[in-house]
C-alpha cells in the first residue's frame, strides 16, 4: 500500500482531518500524474471548509483505487484491534456484527456469536444494551470473550491471507458486500454460536 492509496482509505473511512487531507492535496508531487488534468482541477478547486468537501473529494479521488483492498484494509484493522483487546475493544467486537449484518457472511462466528452478545447482552446479564450494564458486567461480558475471540479474528485473516477470502467490492446495497470465497465446508460450519431449530432457523450463544 502506497500513501496515495492510504490517504484515499482514511478519507472513505473519515479517519482524515480537514486540515491533514488539505495540505496533502496541495503538497503531493505526484498527484496530478494520478489524476487526469480536469479530476486535479476539481480537486484543487473544492471549497474545504464546506461540510460537503470529503464526499465530492472522495467521488474524485476513489475510482483510482481497487475498493476490495480497501475493504480489506478496514476489516483487518478492526481484527486486529479484536486480538489486540484495548480498553474499547467491545466496540470492534460489535463491529464484527454490524459487518456481519453488511454481507460479510463469514464474519458469522464473529459476529454472532459475539459481536451481537454486545449489542443484546445474553439473558444472565439483565440489560438489553450495552451501555445499560454496569462498567464490572462490560468488563466481565467482554473477558468472558477472550481468547476465543481471538481465535476466530485470526482465523479470518488467515482466510484473508491465503486468499480463501476476498473482498472484491459493495453494490451499495443493504448486505451489499461483494467477496469470493473458496473455503472448505469445514471452516464454513459455526464455532462461535449455534444455530437452533425451532419454527424457524436463528442463532444462541454457545
Amino acid at each position: 500500500m502506497n500513501k496515495f492509496e492510504l490517504i484515499i482509505y482514511k478519507l472513505i473511512a473519515r479517519e482524515i482531518e480537514i486540515n491533514e487531507f488539505e495540505q496533502w492535496v496541495y503538497s503531493e508531487k505526484d498527484l496530478e500524474s494520478f489524476l487526469s488534468s480536469d479530476e486535479y482541477l476539481n480537486l484543487i478547486s473544492l471549497t474545504y471548509k464546506q461540510p460537503s468537501f470529503l464526499y465530492e473529494a472522495e467521488k474524485i479521488l476513489k475510482p483510482h483505487i481497487d475498493i476490495g483492498k480497501y475493504y480489506e484494509w478496514y476489516l483487518r484493522r478492526v481484527l486486529q484491534n479484536v486480538i489486540e483487546h484495548p480498553i474499547d475493544a467491545h466496540k470492534y467486537i460489535e463491529q464484527c456484527y454490524d459487518m456481519y449484518c453488511d454481507g460479510y457472511g463469514f464474519l458469522d462466528n464473529l459476529g454472532l456469536g459475539y459481536g451481537l452478545a454486545v449489542t443484546v447482552p445474553p439473558s444472565e446479564y439483565n440489560a438489553d444494551s450495552w451501555d445499560k450494564l454496569e462498567s464490572p458486567e462490560q468488563k466481565r461480558l467482554i473477558e468472558s470473550f477472550y481468547p476465543s475471540v481471538c481465535e476466530e479474528a485470526e482465523k479470518v485473516i488467515g482466510w484473508l491471507d491465503t486468499g480463501k477470502i476476498v473482498l472484491t467490492g459493495h453494490n451499495g446495497d443493504f448486505q451489499g458486500i461483494q467477496y469470493t470465497d473458496s473455503r472448505i465446508p469445514e471452516e464454513k460450519e459455526p464455532t462461535g454460536y449455534k444455530v437452533a431449530t425451532l419454527q424457524k432457523k436463528w442463532w444462541k450463544l454457545w
